[in-house]
C-alpha cells in the first residue's frame, strides 16, 4: 500500500481522556478515528502555516521596509603641523602631517542617524509563483490527509469485520449448542422410559461442554478484537458492546487516471513545475527604490548643517551563472518523467490487483453457494438421525459425527463470509 497500515495504528493512538463511547456502527468508529488522527490535524495546521509563509514572502517582495541606521565613528589622530600639533579627537582634514588612520578611510569620524526606506518594485510574477507553489503544497497536504483517511477506513473496516466474524461464529456455535441441549432433553426422556442408553446422555453432555468451551473462546476473541478496534480509533474505552452487521458493496470501477492514488504523482509533477517557475524568477530584473533622511556628517563642529535626504533606484540583473537555469530545467524534466513512469507502473499493477480481487470474490461466492447446500443437507440428515435415535434405531455417536460436520460447515461459512467482506473492502480500497 502507499503507506504501511501498521504505522497508522500508532499514528491514531493519541487518546482522549475522560470520555465513554458507545459506537455500534462502522461509521461511528471511522468518524472517531478521523477526529483522533494527529496526521490529519497536523496537515491542516501545516497548510495554514504554508499560507502564512506565502504571505510573508509576498510582503518581502511587495511591501516597503522602513528602518533606521545609527553610526558613530571616532578616529582621533596626533597632529605634527606647526602651530597645530597635539592629540585631536575630531581632526580637520586640513591637517597635513599626522599619526593615525588615513582621512580618506575615516573622514576623521562619522556621525550618522537616518531613517531608511526600501521599496521593491515589479515583483508581481514572483508573488504569483510563490502563491502557486503554496497552493500546490497545500493540495499535496490535503491529498495526504485524504490518503491517510482512506487507509484508516480500510484498516478499521477490516478490524470491524473480524469482530463480526467472532459474533457470527458465536451464533453458529450457540445454534449447535441449542440442538445438543434439545437432544439431551429428548435422550433423558428416552432413558427414563427405558428406550435410551445412559451412555448416550453422557456423550451428549461431553459434546455440550466442548461447544461451551468453543463459545467462550470466541467470546474472548471478540473482546480482544474489539479492544484492538478501540485502539486503532483512539477510543479510551474497554466496554464490550454489540456491533451492528455491515454490508460492504463493491464500488463502481474507476479509470486509473482518476484514482486517488495516482493524484499524488500528478501533484508531484505539478510541484516540480511550480518550483521551476519560482526558480526562473531569479533571472528577472530586481528593481527597488531606496531612500534615507537624517543626519550624515563627518565633522562634529558643523554637524547641525548635515541633515538631508537621499533617494535612488537599484537595478540588478543576472546575465550568466554557469547555465544553472538550463540545468534546473533539465532536472525538472527528468523528475517529471520519473513521476509519470511511477504513475503508469502503479496503474498497471493496480488493475491487475483489482482483477485478482474480483476473481477471489467470485470464487468465494461459489464456495458459499456450495457450503450452503451442504448445510441444508446436514440439517436434513440431523433430523433423520434425531428420529432414528428417538426410535432406538441409531447411535448417538453417529449423530454427534453428523452434528460436528454441520458445525464445522457453519464455522467455515462464517469464515468465508468474512473473507468475502475483507476482499470487497480490499477491492474498494484500491478502486479509489
Amino acid at each position: 500500500m502507499i503507506k504501511k497500515l501498521a504505522v497508522l495504528s500508532v499514528i491514531v493512538s493519541v487518546l482522549s481522556v475522560g470520555k465513554t463511547f458507545g459506537q455500534k456502527q462502522l461509521s461511528d468508529f471511522v468518524n472517531q478515528a478521523f477526529q483522533s488522527s494527529p496526521l490529519v490535524k497536523t496537515n491542516a495546521i501545516q497548510s495554514e502555516a504554508n499560507k502564512l509563509d506565502a504571505q510573508r514572502i509576498a510582503a518581502s517582495l511587495t511591501k516597503p521596509v522602513i528602518g533606521t541606521e545609527l553610526n558613530y565613528l571616532l578616529a582621533p589622530i596626533y597632529s605634527n603641523d606647526p602651530g597645530n600639533s597635539g592629540f585631536k579627537l575630531n581632526p580637520q582634514k586640513t591637517i597635513q602631517d599626522y599619526y593615525g588612520s588615513d582621512f580618506s578611510a575615516t573622514n576623521g569620524g562619522l556621525y550618522r542617524g537616518v531613517l531608511t526606506l526600501n521599496q521593491p518594485l515589479f515583483n508581481k510574477q514572483r508573488v504569483n509563483a510563490v502563491n502557486e507553489q503554496t497552493a500546490v503544497l497545500n493540495e499535496i497536504l490535503n491529498n495526504n490527509s485524504a490518503l491517510s483517511k482512506h487507509d484508516l477506513e480500510k484498516l478499521i473496516t477490516d478490524q470491524y469485520v473480524l469482530c463480526l466474524q467472532d459474533v457470527n461464529q458465536q451464533e453458529a456455535v450457540a445454534h449447535i449448542k441449542k440442538i445438543i441441549e434439545q437432544q439431551i432433553s429428548l435422550t433423558q426422556k428416552l432413558s427414563a422410559n427405558g428406550l435410551g442408553k445412559q451412555g448416550d446422555y453422557k456423550v451428549l453432555e461431553i459434546e455440550l461442554k466442548q461447544q461451551e468451551t468453543a463459545l467462550q473462546t470466541l467470546k474472548n476473541s471478540y473482546k480482544v478484537h474489539l479492544l484492538e478496534l478501540y485502539s486503532i480509533c483512539g477510543i479510551p474505552d474497554t466496554a464490550i458492546i454489540e456491533l451492528k452487521p455491515v454490508n460492504i458493496s463493491m464500488t463502481t470501477p474507476r479509470n486509473g487516471n482518476e484514482s486517488g492514488f495516482t493524484k499524488q504523482y500528478q501533484l508531484d509533477s505539478l510541484s516540480l513545475a511550480t518550483s521551476k517557475k519560482l526558480f526562473d524568477t531569479k533571472y528577472r530584473p530586481n528593481v527597488s527604490l531606496y531612500s534615507s533622511a537624517g543626519l550624515n556628517a563627518v565633522y562634529a563642529p558643523d554637524i547641525y548643517k548635515r541633515f538631508g535626504w537621499q533617494v535612488g533606484i537599484q537595478f540588478t540583473q543576472t546575465f550568466f551563472d554557469g547555465h544553472q537555469r538550463k540545468l534546473n530545467t533539465e532536472r525538472t524534466r527528468l523528475l517529471q518523467q520519473t513521476a509519470n513512469i511511477d504513475r503508469e507502473f502503479f496503474n498497471t499493477k493496480n488493475e491487475t490487483r483489482k482483477k485478482a480481487l474480483l476473481e477471489l470474490i467470485r470464487s468465494i461466492d461459489e464456495q458459499l453457494q456450495s457450503i450452503q447446500q451442504q448445510i441444508t443437507d446436514y440439517d436434513s440428515l440431523l433430523n433423520y438421525y434425531q428420529k432414528q435415535i428417538a426410535s432406538g434405531q441409531s447411535s448417538v455417536i453417529d449423530y454427534i459425527t453428523v452434528l460436528r460436520g454441520s458445525a464445522s460447515l457453519q464455522i467455515n461459512r462464517v469464515a468465508l463470509q468474512t473473507n468475502r467482506l475483507i476482499a470487497v473492502n480490499n477491492y474498494n480500497y484500491w478502486n479509489w
